[in-house]
């Protein structure tokens, strides 16, 4: 098998819905945001997602996610948590790390098997002691991001399957200058204002009844 085919079937597998990391079971405070009505429909869950990608976590994430390629794994997580934003944010990207640092054993043996690691940490370093090229990894990651973010959106605003598919669409203009950014982006450009989106996530902590965990 050649060199490029194997890491195609590496991001394949590791950016896959399917992957055991159990993400299917967080909304990043997408449930509180359709419970309060904000998220009505495809139009308002494209927008929402756009913001969190060119403004908030998303872009966060894949900053961090892209200066995996150059930058301490240890100083680089310190700093993705730190950026998690309440109770809800930490457990939804340490439980998503660790699971994927498990599953990703599989394949390769890891360093970052420890209880508090953060997923883009865990994913972005997973890569790059792989030899995935950055370019692609950082498409397949924004792009898995956005992919759970529309499958919470289908279930509970809901959606039908085929507006997921076309709020995802939409969202591939966002994904890839998202991706192009963060790849030369430093930890200077973290930052974000979607405060909507964080205040969601800290109000979920006691919504009731609710599905998903964040």
């Amino acid at each position: 098998m050649r060199t490029e085919s194997a890491q195609l079937l590496l991001l394949l597998n590791w950016m896959s819905p399917t992957f055991p990391i159990g993400s299917f079971a967080y909304s990043h405070g997408l449930e509180q945001a359709i419970a309060d009505g904000r998220l009505r429909d495809a139009e308002t869950v494209e927008a929402w997602i756009a913001d969190l990608l060119l403004h908030g976590s998303g872009w966060n994430d894949a900053v961090v996610f892209a200066r995996c390629w150059d930058s301490d794994a240890e100083e680089l997580n310190a700093l993705a948590l730190a950026l998690a934003g309440s109770r809800e944010r930490h457990l939804e990207t340490t439980q998503l790390g660790r699971a994927f640092s498990i599953a990703a054993t599989v394949w390769t043996r890891s360093d970052l098997l420890q209880d508090e690691i953060a997923y883009p940490v865990a994913a972005g370093s997973t890569c790059r002691n792989s030899g995935v090229p950055q370019e692609q990894a950082l498409i397949a990651f924004v792009q898995g991001s956005c992919a759970a973010l529309v499958s919470v959106a289908v279930r509970l605003v809901p959606l039908g399957q085929t507006q997921g598919l076309e709020v995802l669409r939409n969202l591939a203009p966002v994904i890839q200058r998202v991706a192009l950014d963060a790849a030369v982006a430093s930890l200077q450009d973290i930052g974000g204002c979607c405060i909507a989106a964080e205040i969601a996530a800290m109000r979920h902590e006691v919504l009731e009844p609710r599905i998903f965990r964040t």
